[in-house]
């Protein structure tokens, strides 16, 4: 009877596991599906059935919220609190924008507690709320990603974070920003576009394929400020990205790094493109970087300058300067170069071309770096070697057209387009082909008005009768035939 007995407990506490097990899985079954639901927004109001505040108030962790309008939401009761692990993927930040109405922030993510949520798709604007403009996130882990935030301000004497606030309320923190523009943001203290605050504990920023330009800080770090205290720590990574006219009233136009109170700030800024940021308390217009540790590689640091203190800065090598006799750096305008952020396109004749690690290694990254800052379409490495700084120059071969014959005191113009172009001609001197005359030389002269002056004869010239790569702009050029003497030239007008 004992043994039955303990047979019968065995079985029921068997079956009762089964059946345990069976439920949990039901239940998860059941979790699974409701973490797979999509509340779609159907209205542009700023709250009720249809709009954006309510998808969020029904959304369950594990939900996507997206969008069936385009247009503007005006917020007019307050911020948008976001505290559960959800993700917000709007149309595109050219077709929705979510307006702060200068009256509140945008965005308040707290999930916490190892929450994640994602934002992407939208424009977010005029958001006025200290801390945190545009977003404040606290202790969440929180990726944004292909947005344009701007217009965004952090008031007040202590105004922090003009675009987006990152800071560890009660936990760990991590920011993500990817493929994003943040434009014009403004902090009455400090972090005009973003402010990352370690605290006592750790905050994670990571930049990738961005743009910080415009934005202003009343004091520190006009892009971006991260800063770290009491044993916490703010790594810090940007990649592939570009800093233009930021401010900063004293230190830090682009970056403010700091460390005090045993606090760590590790920043490491990589293939990153900064021009015209600027400090007004002293020279450190790129970055400033105050007790953290700066890593610096494949950068290029146009009027921007970087200043050290109590610090510490690696060189990963491959950096070039404007300062202290660095020279024009040739960047073109912070403009649309293609992709989804603005940048600064390298000129003809820019130091950073080809000039970068030729050990690079897309695979490095993780993500890898297969493109440029602008994405899809815009290789890395284009001709071999990685260029200088966040934007990647193509210059297309085309073969070239082989020209009738001309004479030396004549003329001919042709027009091929910008980049490596193969030049032929067929070339009769005194009604003599260059085939029958020993081989001439062709040597290359830039006539007035080129962007980047003479050019050396000797850098550019070949046989007339086998053709020659030349490196061109968008001028005029004139070929010299040579043999010997010079016995004419013929001008070519390139395009």
């Amino acid at each position: 009877m004992t043994l039955m007995n303990t047979q019968m407990k065995t079985l029921n506490l068997g079956t009762c596991r089964i059946l345990f097990a069976s439920c949990l899985s039901a239940l998860c079954l059941i979790a699974l599906n409701a973490q797979a639901a999509t509340i779609t927004v159907t209205n542009t109001n700023d709250s009720g059935a249809g709009s954006l505040r309510q998808a969020i108030a029904d959304a369950h962790d594990g939900d996507t919220i997206d969008f069936g309008v385009t247009g503007t939401i005006t917020l007019t009761t307050g911020e948008l609190l976001v505290a559960k692990s959800i993700s917000i993927d709007g149309p595109g930040s050219d077709h929705l924008t979510v307006d702060g109405n200068h009256a509140s922030g945008v965005f308040w993510v707290q999930v916490g507690g190892g929450g994640t949520a994602a934002i992407a798709g939208l424009t977010i604007t005029n958001g006025n709320a200290n801390p945190g403009g545009g977003i404040s996130n606290e202790s969440s882990t929180l990726t944004v990603r292909n947005c344009t935030i701007s217009g965004n301000s952090a008031p007040g004497a202590f105004g922090t974070g003009g675009g987006i606030y990152n800071d560890v309320a009660f936990s760990n923190g991590t920011l993500e920003v990817l493929n994003c523009t943040i434009r014009g943001n403004s902090a009455g203290d400090n972090g005009g576009g973003i402010y990352n605050y370690g605290g006592s504990m750790i905050a994670t920023l990571k930049v990738v394929n961005s743009t910080l330009s415009g934005n202003s800080a009343h004091f520190y770090g006009g892009g971006i400020y991260t800063i770290s205290a009491y044993g916490g720590s703010a790594p810090a990574d940007v990649l592939n990205s570009t800093f233009s006219g930021n401010t900063a009233g004293r230190f830090g136009g682009g970056i403010y790094n700091n460390a005090f109170t045993g606090g760590s700030s590790p920043l490491v800024v990589l293939h990153s493109t900064f021009s015209d940021n600027s400090a007004f308390g002293g020279p450190s217009g790129g970055i400033a970087n105050v007790s953290g540790t700066l890593q610096l590689g494949s950068t290029i640091l146009n009027a921007s300058s970087i200043s050290n203190d109590s610090g510490t800065i690696t060189s990963l090598g491959y950096n070039l300067s404007s300062e202290n006799g660095g020279g024009t750096l040739m960047l073109g305008p912070l403009q649309d170069n293609g992709g989804p952020t603005f940048t600064h396109a390298l000129l003809t004749g820019s130091p950073a071309i080809d000039t970068g690690d030729p050990n690079f290694d897309p695979n490095a990254f993780n993500p890898p770096m297969l493109y440029d800052q602008r994405g899809s379409g815009h290789d890395r490495v284009a001709h071999g070697r990685v260029d200088i700084g966040a934007f990647e120059i193509v210059m297309p071969s085309y073969a070239g057209q082989v020209q009738p014959p001309i004479n030396a005191d004549g003329s001919s113009t042709f027009n091929v387009r910008r980049g490596v172009v193969p030049v032929r001609f067929n070339l009769t001197l005194g009604g003599v082909a260059t085939c029958d005359l020993p081989p001439a030389t062709i040597a290359v002269t830039r006539t007035a008005g080129g962007v980047i002056g003479q050019v050396n004869e000797s850098d550019y010239s070949g046989n007339a009768d086998t053709g020659s790569n030349f490196r061109i702009g968008s001028c005029q050029y004139v070929y010299n035939l040579i043999n010997g003497q010079v016995v004419g030239s013929a001008t070519f007008g390139l395009n």
